[in-house]
């Protein structure tokens, strides 16, 4: 019976509001359970069942036993590109992009994930008077081969929460002085590179702290002690600079340690050996160790204010160059795949690169045309050259008929000596093409600066549907890595230099017999450095 002044039937209505809102929560609750079920189903291997992982069985080569450490199994097998099955993919996306507009792919080729406040320098990790730092000597090798050791110096920072003291200008190999096949300089030009004319140096500071050498001594010298011969000197000058890298490269002290720790002969077990080695009662997998000694940051280490990385002091101990996934093993391995996407967010090319790489890619169309890169001058393993013909007759399994073709190379005969491509019938374009009406002259009277044509070059081609690097080359291995962070259609590892035949099993067995995921083979990528990147991580 309705209470005194409420009209009759009422209370059904008060009854309909709540069935409705019983509704509402339960179709939200739902909804999470199903998106939570969306999101497990969609995690790599190695944060779910492996065997409902549903890959290829591993080829001969490929590690055993890895998967704790991401020594596992490469990626499922290259998968169509049906942007209607997909519709919210990033292929799909930097498709639609392309097609609406020049700034709109731009954009699309960012591929980190970074607040857009870093660039404001809220973001930026302070340093101060009294903190402890990293130091090193670039790289004696090629562009790619400095890059991968930078890799190196920075998560190395970022493990030890130390300030990066970034080196001098200084000329770089390939880039400054060497035998160029390509971007030589001018004569006028001044012979010194910076680490900022590559790479996004706040973004970096985003996630570690960053200084220069000058800031460093200014600050630090008189603390430190570092002698007056080496704290005044000009390090623009050639004995200056000589005589920072002498004193980089001196015996230890009370202030610092130097650490030969080449990732080609050592590997580092974080945070100490024998926390690693509870996380594996069976061991550390023997090819993710791979003949290389084992090393822990110790407390005598770690108390001291300077971490030193000479380079190039000699050949073993003092190259930093490495497969980013086979640098240390990790008790938390959540923190395995925070560096990785660390390094993906943070470690990357100035967006020029993507900004101009963007015109050719619009004009090519992305993801719709196949790309090489074909090593034939700098490369000191001359083992790796071999003719056009030969190539096609190796990868021809993989490409389609009569498709466009971009090709990256220090060839100086362009023309003739990709003729055979021409023979059957591909479109094939590269660099120069893009100032000539053949390309759309979609990089005439574009500003491009001489050290980043290598960078761009490799940006186009990790947007096309399928490539094909040169085997030993660390330019092409960057290409691979790329291609993860774009999702591309195809993310296997093909080298024009072996023979392929169209089949997923045969081909990844022929790559992997060459280039094994094992800790010290370093010029290739493994899936895991993208696919762990976009994984669960630890906030670090």
């Amino acid at each position: 019976r309705s209470p005194p002044g409420r009209r009759p039937g009422k209370e059904s209505g008060a009854i309909t509001w709540a069935h409705l809102l019983v509704f509402v929560f339960g179709w939200l609750a739902l909804t999470f359970a199903f998106h939570s079920w969306r999101v497990k189903d969609e995690l790599p291997p190695t944060l779910r069942n492996p065997s409902a992982a549903g890959l290829p069985e591993k080829p001969a080569g490929v590690a055993a036993g890895g998967d704790s450490l991401h020594i596992r199994r490469p990626a499922a097998a290259a998968r169509p590109l049906d942007p209607a099955a997909a519709p919210n993919s990033r292929v799909t996306a930097i498709q639609l992009a392309s097609a609406e507009s020049l700034a709109a792919l731009q954009t699309q080729l960012y591929y980190w994930q970074m607040n857009p406040l870093a660039y404001s320098g809220i973001q930026r990790l302070p340093s101060a008077v009294g903190d402890k730092y990293v130091l090193f000597i670039t790289d004696c090798g090629g562009f790619n081969n400095i890059r991968m050791a930078f890799e190196y110096f920075v998560i190395m920072a970022w493990l030890t929460r130390r300030t990066l003291v970034l080196p001098p200008p200084e000329g770089w190999y390939l880039i400054d002085f060497g035998p160029f096949a390509r971007m030589k300089p001018e004569r006028s030009a001044d012979r010194v590179t910076d680490y900022g004319e590559f790479f996004d140096i706040e973004h970096i500071r985003a996630a570690v702290p960053i200084i220069s050498t000058e800031e460093f001594r200014r600050r630090e010298g008189q603390r430190l002690g570092i002698p007056p011969n080496v704290l005044d000197v000009d390090l623009r000058s050639t004995d200056g600079a000589k005589a920072w890298r002498r004193w980089l490269s001196g015996d230890d002290d009370h202030t610092r340690v130097s650490l030969p720790w080449s990732p080609l002969s050592h590997v580092i077990f974080y945070p100490s050996i024998e926390q690693v080695n509870a996380q594996f009662p069976d061991g550390v997998p023997k090819d993710f160790v791979h003949h290389r000694q084992i090393q822990e940051i110790t407390p005598s280490i770690a108390d001291k204010p300077l971490i030193v990385f000479p380079s190039c002091k000699d050949n073993n101990d003092f190259r930093f160059l490495v497969q980013v996934n086979t640098i240390a093993a990790f008790a938390d391995e959540a923190l395995s795949r925070s560096y990785k996407r660390m390094l993906r967010d943070n470690v990357h090319y100035r967006s020029i690169v993507f900004d101009i790489a963007a015109r050719v890619i619009q004009f090519m169309g992305p993801f719709n045309f196949a790309a090489f890169h074909i090593r034939r001058n700098d490369l000191q393993y001359k083992e790796v050259f071999i003719d056009a013909s030969d190539t096609l007759s190796n990868v021809q399994p993989l490409l389609k008929k009569g498709e466009r073709i971009y090709i990256a190379t220090d060839e100086s005969d362009f023309d003739n000596f990709f003729k055979p491509f021409v023979d059957q019938g591909y479109e094939i374009f590269h660099w120069n093409d893009f100032f000539t009406d053949r390309g759309g002259n979609v990089l005439t009277d574009v500003v491009i600066p001489r050290k980043l044509e290598g960078c761009i070059e490799q940006v186009i081609c990790a947007l096309a549907r399928v490539f094909f690097g040169t085997l030993e080359s660390t330019f092409s291995s960057y290409i691979f890595r790329l291609r993860g962070y774009y999702d591309a259609p195809n993310t296997e590892v093909y080298f024009h230099n072996l023979k392929y035949n169209g089949d997923v099993r045969h081909d990844r067995a022929r790559t992997y017999s060459r280039k094994p995921p094992k800790g010290q083979i370093y010029k290739s990528e493994h899936p895991s450095i993208w696919e762990d990147a976009s994984s669960a991580h630890t906030t670090w």
